[in-house]
């Protein structure tokens, strides 16, 4: 028939590959290109199950798909059709594109697939996910010690407050100030001063739970935020943070301890309250924080939120 000897030239000299599927999913058109994609010969695709290209966990799917298709008659231009995976003839899978067409020859509905291999475009984005991922990360990470900087706390925090707001809600935030640091850093040099850090901040994340974010937010003070504890829970953590780092300290003859400052938040209703913002939190551990320090350091101090005159 002319029109299909049409159709059948028409796809040999398109640039991609190129299959004619009728409505029951049988291949009745197929170009070179196709064959050579999906590492079959020509005479092997003609008249065979489309299912053949696919991996059998996607052939149940697949055929509502198509039914789909010649139900709307709806094109769809590449780059807005399906990905998916292909199957080779070797039953090796690779990512296509597919741009979908919907033809009439003598009053009989076809679709053209028109496919592309979407492998280096699947790896390309993928690496592009990755370097964002990575990048993301950096922002958030200090560079020194590997945990959270200032600005990733600040969101972290936000969030708590977010969460206080809408629904009764729980949490503690401590500061932490490194006592005697400056002495080491100018005894011992700006190395060492680096070494101790990154070995307290390895200290605290040690003693805290998985639930819990540790920041590093200034040259030798860090900050955590303990989702969902008590106060006295809080404390506990605090108190092994503390012990932790002694020992690290002792280890290494640093002669360092740690200033801790609480800030507990509770509420047993959501809270309204104007003053309760990232600011305040973080002024009022800094506050309980110094209190220690003026106490004789190596302590942790603890104030509530809830006992602030508003």
């Amino acid at each position: 028939m002319k029109d299909e000897r049409d159709l059948s030239e028409l796809i040999e000299i398109i640039p991609d590959a190129a299959i004619v599927v009728n409505q029951d999913g049988m291949i009745v058109l197929v170009n070179q290109l196709a064959a050579e994609l999906f590492g079959y010969r020509h005479d092997e695709l003609l008249k065979a199950p489309l299912d053949n290209l696919l991996p059998e966990s996607m052939r149940s799917q697949h055929k509502f798909h198509v039914a789909s298709f010649f139900n709307t008659q709806q094109s769809r231009p590449m780059g807005r059709g399906f990905r998916f995976l292909g199957q080779r003839k070797d039953q090796s899978t690779f990512n296509v594109d597919i741009m979908l067409s919907h033809v009439e020859v003598k009053q009989n509905s076809y679709a053209i697939a028109f496919i592309r291999d979407a492998t280096q475009a699947r790896e390309t984005e993928e690496k592009i996910r990755r370097q964002l991922e990575h990048e993301r990360k950096q922002a958030a990470t200090d560079f020194l010690t590997g945990v959270a900087n200032r600005r990733a706390f600040h969101q972290e925090l936000a969030q708590e407050i977010t969460e206080a707001r809408l629904r009764p809600h729980k949490f503690n935030v401590a500061l932490i100030d490194l006592d005697n640091f400056k002495g080491l850093n100018d005894s011992l040099g700006h190395e060492e001063g680096d070494r101790a850090l990154q070995a307290i901040a390895n200290a605290v994340c040690s003693a805290v739970r998985g639930s819990d974010f540790v920041a590093r937010i200034g040259g030798d003070e860090f900050a955590t935020i303990h989702p969902g504890s008590t106060l006295d829970e809080g404390m506990t953590i605090l108190e092994r943070a503390r012990a932790q780092v002694l020992k690290v300290s002792a280890e290494n003859n640093w002669n360092i301890s740690i200033s801790v400052g609480i800030c507990y938040c509770a509420s047993d209703t959501p809270i309204d309250h104007e003053d309760y913002r990232v600011e305040t939190i973080l002024r009022l551990a800094d506050a309980a924080m110094y209190k220690g320090k003026r106490a004789g350091k190596n302590q942790i101090t603890t104030i509530e939120f809830s006992s602030i005159d508003s």
